[in-house]
């Protein structure tokens, strides 16, 4: 059995971070779910929660598809939502691994749901 400063070394982190994934204060990402999947013999997706399967590789063309189903641009979608255009442009390019927050999950998934589509189904 691994302490959490053992986990957290061997994933490239503090012990901290692994008590607040173990809280569940701190979303696990993909990219961390298959860490620790290998290292805790675990299949990755058994580690996520919904927002975070969102947030897998894919998830530019998830928020594409939640934008086009209103038919519009980036600019006019940044216009309804509040957000910044190029924050909607870099989720819809996974630039460096920014994706929203759970906040903006939660919006994109109402919007999606206005439009008679489970996120998931996007």
């Amino acid at each position: 059995m691994l302490s959490q400063e053992q986990l957290g070394t061997r994933i490239g982190m503090t012990s901290h971070g692994i008590l607040n994934y173990e809280k569940g204060l701190n979303p696990i990402y993909y990219e961390e779910a298959v860490k620790l999947g290998e290292i805790l013999n675990v299949a990755p997706e058994k580690l996520l929660d919904d927002y975070s399967r969102f947030c897998m590789p894919g998830y530019g063309n998830r928020i594409r598809t939640i934008r086009k189903l209103y038919g519009l641009s980036q600019v006019q979608f940044a216009k309804m939502t509040g957000w910044n255009r190029a924050t909607i442009s870099i989720w819809e390019k996974e630039i460096g691994g920014h994706h929203p927050n759970k906040e903006a999950y939660r919006r994109l998934l109402r919007l999606a749901e206005e439009k008679g589509v489970k996120i998931n189904d996007t």
